[in-house]
């Protein structure tokens, strides 16, 4: 959900040969919601939706090829929204004929920032999806603990710690669910600041 200002916004990413990002510029964080703390060290597919995160080996390898490559790439901010981008993907070169890895400008489209209803709107739904997650998480937390002290029952065996074990798994799974939509519901709500810190830049 990240709207923007109105003007395009670049993001420049270098990264090592094996895909791992070294640098981001210095707005990264105001354009897709991701720190350099968030990124460095991680590999660059994290920025990348999964169509564009599938091709980019194959990308990569046209940038070593000829010097560059040119085209589009789907980026994906921290609150999972798909940003469509033209990019340019540059082979940088190290000490004599060695690579040293890839710069990646990304130019995204022109954004409009949020209305007033947009924000109120953005924070309740935000707001709202907060408090389901620590809901879910209360009732969550007290089965995840039964099931781990039945477990560790020694009258605990064969098919009912077979079964247990495979609940055991699934409410992990949940667990993560849950964690994510908690994710989700603080990224709105941090882009609503971010939105109206921009308004105040622009209009102050």
């Amino acid at each position: 959900m990240s709207f923007g200002s109105n003007q395009s916004r670049s993001l420049v990413v270098t990264f090592s040969a094996r895909g791992l990002i070294n640098s981001v510029s210095s707005d990264t964080e105001q354009v897709i919601g991701y720190s350099a703390q968030d990124l460095v060290g991680r590999p660059v597919t994290q920025l990348l939706a999964d169509k564009s995160a599938f091709e980019i080996p194959q990308l990569m390898e046209s940038a070593r090829e000829w010097g560059e490559w040119e085209g589009d790439l789907a980026l994906m901010d921290r609150s999972g929204v798909t940003l469509h981008s033209r990019s340019n993907l540059v082979l940088l070169q190290g000490r004599g004929d060695l690579h040293a890895g890839f710069m990646m400008r990304a130019t995204l489209p022109h954004h409009r920032t949020l209305s007033g209803e947009e924000r109120t709107a953005l924070q309740e739904v935000g707001a709202r999806l907060r408090l389901v997650s620590h809901e879910l998480n209360n009732p969550l937390a007290v089965i995840m603990g039964f099931t781990q002290l039945i477990m560790l029952s020694s009258q605990c065996t064969g098919k009912v710690r077979s079964d247990m074990e495979k609940l055991s798994s699934e409410m992990s799974r949940v667990i993560q669910v849950v964690e994510k939509l908690h994710q989700y519901a603080i990224s709105l709500q941090e882009e609503v600041s971010r939105d109206e810190s921009e308004v105040a830049s622009a209009t102050g």
